[in-house]
């Protein structure tokens, strides 16, 4: 027997715990020492403050070890509903997170290479991280499908996440298209909240316990 307001609630901590972890790497690690086109100045300050460089590689992991744990507790909340998009979404995740975990070891690899392999290296990073925006959109897709075929979460709140789903593509569509780096466009950065809408809603307000006709609990499953 599946505790759905636990689940949910399990699912939410996960999700904020990720969102909270995350920047630390992405923002305020890899934005102190990682100049972009400076491949020398990039290796200078890793060098400098290795420390920093191996803490930010530590909550990377952390991070997407959250990121693991709530698709998990995403797969117990909706197995009931589809089995089979359950199925996607974790392996979409778990595809995502391998692909954008050789993206860090390459970096970690090109902080002790010579300036050549370094110069490539870093931009093998800048490229499989791109490309796991590809992961991160299509990953909520089965997500969002979830909501709508149950009606344990708002059909509102889907909605919203359909907005992360275009926030993930777009950003994935227009560097690889443009070469731009379009991830902190503040169009795109507001249609992308609904990442953080859905994870304080499981947080906050977990799940629906009555469902109507189509509920778990007519169904015998709660």
């Amino acid at each position: 027997m599946i505790n759905y307001k636990k689940t949910a609630r399990t699912a939410g901590v996960w999700w904020i715990m990720f969102i909270l972890i995350a920047p630390f790497s992405y923002l305020y690690v890899d934005g102190k020492l990682l100049i972009p086109g400076d491949v020398a100045a990039t290796l200078s300050s890793i060098n400098s403050d290795m420390a920093l460089f191996w803490s930010g590689f530590a909550a990377y992991l952390a991070g997407y070890a959250c990121f693991i744990l709530l698709a998990k507790a995403l797969c117990g909340l909706f197995k009931t509903v589809d089995p089979k998009l359950t199925r996607w979404m974790i392996g979409l995740v778990i595809a995502g997170t391998a692909l954008v975990l050789i993206g860090k070891v390459s970096e970690i690899a090109a902080a002790y290479a010579d300036m050549e392999d370094a110069a490539f290296l870093f931009n093998l990073r800048t490229y499989i991280e791109m490309a796991g925006e590809l992961f991160w959109g299509l990953w909520l897709i089965p997500l969002v499908m979830l909501i709508f075929k149950s009606d344990l979460i708002p059909k509102a709140v889907g909605g919203a996440l359909l907005g992360a789903v275009v926030y993930h593509l777009a950003v994935f569509g227009i560097f690889f298209v443009s070469g731009v780096n379009a991830d902190s466009h503040p169009a795109l950065l507001i249609i992308g909240l609904g990442e953080l809408v859905m994870a304080l809603w499981l947080l906050i307000k977990g799940v629906k316990r009555k469902r109507g006709k189509l509920s778990y609990e007519s169904r015998g499953l709660l």
